[in-house]
Parts: structure tokens; sequence; C-alpha cells
């Protein structure tokens, strides 16, 4: 029986000592964490919006004549969020884009609705051309 007490105090006292090194070392909430701003404005979204285009089309023809809007606040689904209107033309085709951020970064890339980029002004995105992936 006193071989199982002993054994019954080391561990509790090694459970003891794990835990208090447990709050010690970051789980948990930070105290000086800064709350995340999730409709902080995408600043670079041009160069945003063109890296992520050269990483994911596969079409090179989307990368000449394509247009872009200033980002806006939106509403998406339940809450409001920044949005950036992407217009492409390929092949007698317009295809309508959006992307949709959350603290700054590009969350979603979707097709977009007439509510949201239905009066979009667009301008040439001159840097998706720039960024056209070699031959």
């Amino acid at each position: 029986m006193h071989t199982i007490s002993v054994q019954f105090r080391t561990g509790a006292a090694a459970a003891l000592l794990a835990t208090a090194l447990a709050g010690c070392s970051g789980f948990g909430p930070k105290k000086d964490a800064v709350a995340t701003d999730p409709n902080a404005y995408p600043a670079t979204y041009r160069t945003q919006i063109a890296t992520f285009l050269r990483q994911s089309l596969t079409n090179r023809a989307y990368f000449r004549g394509a247009f872009i809007a200033q980002p806006m606040l939106a509403p998406v689904g339940d809450s409001q969020h920044y949005i950036v209107c992407v217009q492409f033309h390929s092949s007698g085709q317009v295809k309508n884009k959006v992307a949709i951020y959350f603290a700054g970064m590009i969350a979603q890339f979707v097709d977009s609705t007439p509510e949201q980029c239905g009066g979009a002004a667009y301008t040439p995105f001159n840097e998706l051309a720039a960024a056209l992936p070699p031959t």
C-alpha cells in the first residue's frame, strides 16, 4: 500500500507541475493580444489579387484586359466585409468575380452577384497583366 501511495503522490505532483507550467506557456487568452479588425481595409488589394490569380488561373487569356474596382464595404451573409470586384474579358465572354476580405486578407474569391458588383467602377487591372506567368 505504501508503494501505491508514493506513486500516487509522485503522479499528482507531476500533474500539478505540468498544470502550473502550462499556465506560463502561453495557453489561453493573451492579455497583450490585439484584437483583429475583421473589416481592416485591404490596402494592398491589387497586389494580393494579382498574386492570388497568378497562382490559381489556368487560362492565360484572363490576364490581359482584366478590370478591377476599389474595395467597398458590402453585405456578406449577416455582416459586412470589404469586397473587390474583378472583371475578366476572354474569348468574347465577360466573367465577374468578387474577392471577399476578412481582416485585410482574401477569404474567398467567387462569382459575383449583380448586387455585389453591378454598379462597380472598374479600372484596368494592369498588375494582373504584369503578373502573366512565363510561357
